[in-house]
């Protein structure tokens, strides 16, 4: 009796991994280097972040990062709990990233930073529509993908010069 060897998924996913993790590392990049060129070409900025900005955008960011951890990892997923949770994550996800496009106190423009935004406008409709298909494990994923962005961009914006340094530390 001969068995078949079953193909080798496994073998696929790193090579996938890695071609994701490198085109995003080149996504940032490219921002960077955009940033960089439009500063260079426009000279500096008189634009001034409006405080409702950063407030709001507080407002929604605090909230969120105790919630997602909580929506994450908690053992029961899919209940009420899980849904109305959720859906007021996602809410706050979307305010954030649109009213980040008003911080720009650094550069006065829109800097790297605000990558992290589009990918939320992006990802976010995508990883609802694959939990509504059932696709589970694809909306865990991109929802943690999320999650990990929200918490690098807050790392990010604690930068010394950033808004939120000068906020906290004066």
């Amino acid at each position: 009796m001969t068995s078949i060897a079953a193909p080798a998924v496994t073998a696929r996913r790193p090579a996938k991994l890695s071609r994701r993790i490198g085109l995003t590392a080149l996504l940032v990049l490219g921002g960077i280097v955009a940033a960089l060129l439009a500063r260079s070409f426009m000279g500096p900025s008189t634009y001034r972040t409006p405080m409702w900005a950063i407030w709001l955008h507080l407002a929604t960011v605090v909230p969120a990062v105790p919630l997602g951890a909580w929506l994450l990892w908690r053992r029961r997923k899919g209940d009420l709990a899980h849904k109305i949770g959720g859906r007021a994550w996602a809410a706050m996800m979307v305010v954030t990233a649109i009213d980040s496009f008003w911080i720009r106190t650094v550069t006065g423009t829109i800097s790297p930073i605000h990558i992290f935004s589009l990918i939320v406008l992006v990802q976010l409709p995508r990883a609802i529509w694959f939990a509504r298909m059932g696709d589970i494990d694809r909306h865990l994923k991109l929802m943690r993908g999320i999650y990990i962005g929200l918490i690098a961009a807050g790392f990010f914006a604690m930068a010394p010069g950033r808004t939120l340094w000068t906020l906290a530390f004066g």
